[in-house]
């Protein structure tokens, strides 16, 4: 055994496991084996991991909920942490006298492993508003704040909300981090540069009646299953939409940022290689069939990526994260 794991199986024991194929725990269902990998259940198994991680001078790779992720055939050359935790809790109250009503603002701490379903609908049951538009929103906490995921109808992003966090540094250090150490942004905060991995956040959600946010989310995941592929092994959404900019320059139809509309209109929907298929029903989603490999769906995406700059003059950036090996 190689004396950088020791402390890791002394720690976990079984659960610390090598070669672990990882596919299973992704969306796609693609993926090959990551060189180390543990389940962490807990938030103290999930700091525990990161901690002995770093001691032992291990690549760490953090998998939340498998969503927005590529990984390679060929694996993940890492300590790959899959985080399980399921904290929620209240943390406190504030409220403020407007015009004779009180408004009161409910600090609610997630663990980062926290699927973001159940916060949402954790969050609707206690009359809080701010997330109910994110009904139907794949993957954990940590990811959608890592991506500041978003959805349009209505309009909100998962950082919109966020008050403050809970992070280990690269170096092992613990901290507190306000909103603005984010940087929220498009599709992104700062975590994607600064290599922090987070581990629990602290969201202001203010109080509501619990049938308007049900109305709200409702309707919202009625809209992703009339819009989006369902019931279909993805990853989410391949690129990112393009900026108003951006579409002025190319002149797209109807100056559209849409890059499922570009890839569209490219001549790409229904496209496939291999097992690899551009989704029939929203072109910036790529569907494992069956048996897919990570090379097809990157083949697949450079196919549509250079379809769309042919025809429109447009760089699509992808919004999938590739991992690992290819």
């Amino acid at each position: 055994m190689e004396p950088h794991i020791n402390d890791l199986k002394k720690a976990f024991g079984d659960r610390f496991k090598e070669h672990e194929p990882l596919a299973r725990y992704t969306t796609f269902k693609i993926g090959g084996p990551a060189d180390y990998f543990f389940d962490a259940k807990t938030r103290d198994e999930f700091v525990t991991a990161v901690s002995l991680g770093r001691k032992s001078k291990l690549p760490i790779f953090v998998l939340g909920g498998g969503t927005n992720v590529l990984i390679g055939d060929k694996g993940i050359r890492a300590f790959v942490i899959r985080n399980s935790s399921q904290g929620i809790s209240i943390r406190g109250v504030k409220g403020t006298m407007e015009s004779g009503s009180t408004t009161r603002t409910v600090f609610v701490e997630v663990d980062a492993g926290v699927p973001m379903n159940k916060f949402v609908r954790f969050s609707i049951e206690e009359g809080l508003s701010g997330i109910e538009m994110q009904l139907g929103l794949p993957g954990s906490v940590g990811g959608a704040v890592f991506m500041n995921s978003k959805w349009t109808k209505p309009e909100g992003n998962v950082g919109d909300v966020v008050y403050q966090a809970t992070i280990v540094t690269p170096t092992g250090e613990v901290r507190q981090v306000s909103r603005d150490y984010f940087h929220f942004a498009y599709d992104y905060s700062a975590l994607q540069k600064t290599g922090d991995i987070v581990i629990s956040v602290t969201f202001a959600l203010m109080q509501k009646a619990k049938d308007q946010l049900w109305e709200t989310a409702n309707s919202s995941i009625s809209y992703r299953r009339e819009t989006q592929p369902q019931g279909v092994l993805s990853a989410g959404c391949t690129f990112k939409n393009i900026s108003k900019a951006a579409a002025l320059t190319a002149s797209t139809p109807n100056l559209s940022t849409s890059a499922g509309f570009l890839v569209d209109n490219a001549g790409l929907k229904g496209d496939r290689i291999g097992d690899a298929q551009i989704s029939e029903k929203h072109a910036n989603f790529i569907i494992n069939l069956k048996n897919a490999k990570a090379a097809d769906v990157v083949e697949l995406i450079e196919k549509a990526r250079k379809a769309v700059h042919e025809k429109f003059g447009v760089e699509l950036e992808e919004e999938i994260v590739r991992v690992g090996e290819f």
